[in-house]
């Protein structure tokens, strides 16, 4: 803990896989636990997260994020937070469907949307639209930075999130949302150059 900071060091981590990532699945805000493969990644990757010395971790509250939290909370002896706004985007009638069969879908939608960036196309009964999220968790980051200040914090949350994020901090459009999809679990380090953005 570095007592002299008036903000959190933040890193951001992913949970570990579920079911429908091993088959390809959008999983949204459907709520799935970790399965033998992903406990299997939170083991591996425990030895990584052990070396940065977290102070505390604050999870999605979706399932599969909470136990990947819980899992290196427990293993570290560390607190464990969760807040509601760290939860994925919901892909409304997306959810559950292979990334195959919505790629392959006569309308289009799906593909104009996620392939070639055409944010005026609405996610299908979705309840947030693509730059209601980004300012959803511009603002969750915020929040956990300014709540623990000095402290060396991991937030674990989703793919697609994170990826919002990305586009904010690197000045980008929305339409580029999936070229900065990262499917890493590691934490990635949120640099102060890029916390005081969010600030």
């Amino acid at each position: 803990m570095n007592e002299a900071r008036k903000t959190a060091k933040i890193y951001l981590g992913r949970h570990c896989k579920t079911e429908w990532n091993l088959e390809g699945r959008l999983i949204g805000t459907t709520d799935l636990p970790l399965c033998g493969v992903g406990w299997a990644e939170a083991k591996d990757t425990l030895p990584i997260v052990e070396k940065y010395e977290f102070d505390r971790i604050v999870s999605s509250p979706l399932k599969r994020a909470r136990e990947t939290s819980q899992y290196y909370a427990d293993n570290l002896k560390i607190p464990l937070d969760v807040h509601q706004d760290l939860r994925e985007l919901d892909h409304g009638e997306w959810n559950g469907q292979k990334y195959e069969d919505l790629l392959s879908d006569t309308s289009g939608k799906f593909k104009r949307w996620f392939i070639d960036g055409d944010t005026s196309i609405p996610i299908p009964n979705g309840p947030e639209t693509l730059e209601e999220v980004q300012a959803r968790i511009r603002k969750t980051i915020r929040e956990i930075a300014l709540k623990y200040p000095g402290e060396k914090v991991l937030v674990i949350m989703h793919k697609h999130i994170r990826s919002l994020l990305t586009c904010y901090l690197l000045g980008e459009s929305l339409s580029n949302f999936r070229k900065n999809i990262n499917e890493a679990v590691e934490p990635i380090e949120l640099s102060d150059q890029d916390l005081a953005k969010l600030l």
